[in-house]
């Protein structure tokens, strides 16, 4: 799998990589179909949010707990919410390196029935996962409860599905080939990002909304 990063890339790069997904004035084909409407990206009911739940700047990362670029840009993301009330983060389970990766992305779901996502999605990303016992193990110190967990996992496993479903057929449909893939308002940015660039993608992202606003 293609493992192409932006974290070294200069400003000019970094825009040139950077594709306009304008969503509202379509992308072919793949505009037509349901998963990529701004609704289904954004609002999609099974995928957990953070950040502002009313932010008017939506980003939606698709990402895996064992893609390095992933790891390395979670920090990152983690300070971009928490300085930025305007910014209502999706998060997209895609475990794209299966195995314990899928393990993670159903372990974190169930999490969010019980409002530890945040708390469970910021210990997978610092934790090693190499089986089933280091994501539960990983999940019951993040402050799980555990039982519970247990139980969703069970009862609520079409939940999880969907949302897993979801994300998979919109990065698909996005053209992504691997992880981690962002899209920050009317913007695609299929690679990982520098802090700088990050912020420079925010802030054309707002000026961009703003612009179709007026």
């Amino acid at each position: 799998m293609r493992r192409r990063s932006l974290l070294a890339s200069g400003g000019a790069v970094l825009l040139g990589g950077v594709m306009a997904f304008l969503l509202d004035e379509g992308r072919g084909e793949a505009a037509a179909n349901s998963v990529l409407t701004p609704e289904a990206i954004f609002y999609e009911p099974d995928a957990p949010v953070l950040g502002n739940p009313k932010g008017a700047l939506p980003i939606a990362e698709f990402f895996d707990y064992r893609c390095p670029y992933c790891r390395g840009m979670h920090p990152m993301l983690q300070r971009l919410v928490a300085a930025n009330p305007d910014i209502r983060y999706v998060a997209k389970e895609w475990p794209v390196f299966g195995g314990p990766s899928v393990t993670a992305a159903r372990v974190a779901l169930a999490a969010n029935f019980q409002g530890k996502f945040d708390a469970v999605n910021a210990a997978l990303f610092k934790a090693h996962i190499v089986d089933t016992a280091s994501v539960v193990d990983t999940a019951a110190q993040a402050g799980v409860d555990m039982k519970r967990l247990e139980s969703d996992l069970k009862a609520r496993a079409s939940e999880m599905d969907s949302a897993l479903g979801t994300a998979a057929m919109q990065a698909v449909a996005l053209g992504l080939q691997d992880t981690p893939g962002f899209i920050i308002g009317p913007f695609l940015i299929p690679g990982a990002l520098s802090e700088k660039n990050l912020a420079t993608v925010v802030k054309n992202a707002r000026a961009k909304l703003a612009k179709q606003k007026s």
